[in-house]
């Protein structure tokens, strides 16, 4: 016996960074669902990202009950059902998602997360713009060297914004094309090992002003955008240039990283809805 279960959800960018989201609140519905449908949240975070069966998106996203003081916890996963302490741009969405969609009064002046990575505080500026204090950046290592096959001896440094990013600089944006392969080798080497890195190419487009572009675990090709990847270039070029406000071009859209309040920087940008879908999921009973 076959069971449909319809459940809202979601589906939002931030800078062409797609999430599919959920009220996973106690009062809602999912809870109920969850029981029913015989998966863990990792597998279905697999069918809900997949681009035939599903949503078509880079990440799934559970928002729930906040304790603690935070107004919210969050649960993450990238598409192939593994787990990120963080995502940037996700912040952004779940931060107009919930606004928007649970009932957030809009006066409100900010949102606290309980992250992966700890405490991410989010604020809606209005005209589609949130604004996310981002985790610490630090460096774990200001040169890394790491061998691959198809590059050889590669430079790199390595950098954690609430997730790890080998951060390289290069002369122009299209010479990652010729990279990829080098950044899936880098993305799982040997010497990052359990985790390994995402890996996020910059060029300087002008003074304050470069292009990036990030290959991210669990997605495992380069996207059109990455919050952590572009604080990671941001932070990188600030380290060398001593510019505090950094904009950052990504494939899919501008985002603003702000150093002058410390080591937590403030990331602006873009965080759009592209619809909300009743996805109806047919179990075995």
């Amino acid at each position: 016996m076959k069971k449909l279960l319809p459940l809202s959800i979601v589906k939002m960018s931030g800078a062409g960074n797609t999430f599919a989201l959920i009220d996973a609140r106690k009062n809602s519905n999912w809870h109920d669902v969850e029981k029913t449908l015989g998966k863990s949240r990792a597998e279905f975070a697999k069918l809900v990202c997949d681009p035939v069966l599903g949503l078509s998106t880079d990440g799934f996203l559970l928002i729930e009950d906040g304790a603690e003081g935070f107004d919210y916890n969050w649960d993450f996963y990238n598409s192939d059902g593994s787990t990120a302490e963080m995502c940037g741009n996700a912040a952004r969405c779940a931060a107009r998602f919930c606004y928007e969609y649970l009932g957030r009064p809009a006066e409100a002046a900010s949102l606290r997360f309980r992250t992966g990575a700890g405490l991410v505080t989010a604020n809606v500026l209005g005209d589609d713009e949130v604004r996310v204090q981002m985790p610490p950046a630090r460096f774990v290592k200001e040169v890394i060297e790491l061998l691959t096959h198809s590059r050889g001896l590669q430079k790199f440094a390595l950098v954690n914004t609430g997730v790890p990013h080998l951060v390289q600089k290069i002369k122009n944006l299209s010479d990652s094309v010729e990279l990829k392969e080098m950044a899936r080798e880098a993305r799982s080497h040997a010497d990052l090992k359990p985790a390994g890195a995402n890996v996020t190419f910059y060029a300087e487009n002008s003074q304050g002003h470069i292009d990036a572009v990030t290959f991210e675990r669990g997605v495992e090709d380069f996207t059109l955008a990455c919050g952590t990847g572009a604080v990671a270039a941001a932070y990188v070029y600030s380290a060398l240039s001593s510019q505090k406000h950094v904009k950052v071009q990504m494939p899919g859209g501008l985002l603003s990283v702000d150093f002058e309040g410390g080591v937590s920087p403030l990331m602006t940008g873009g965080a759009v809805f592209v619809g909300e879908f009743k996805y109806n999921l047919e179990v075995v009973g």
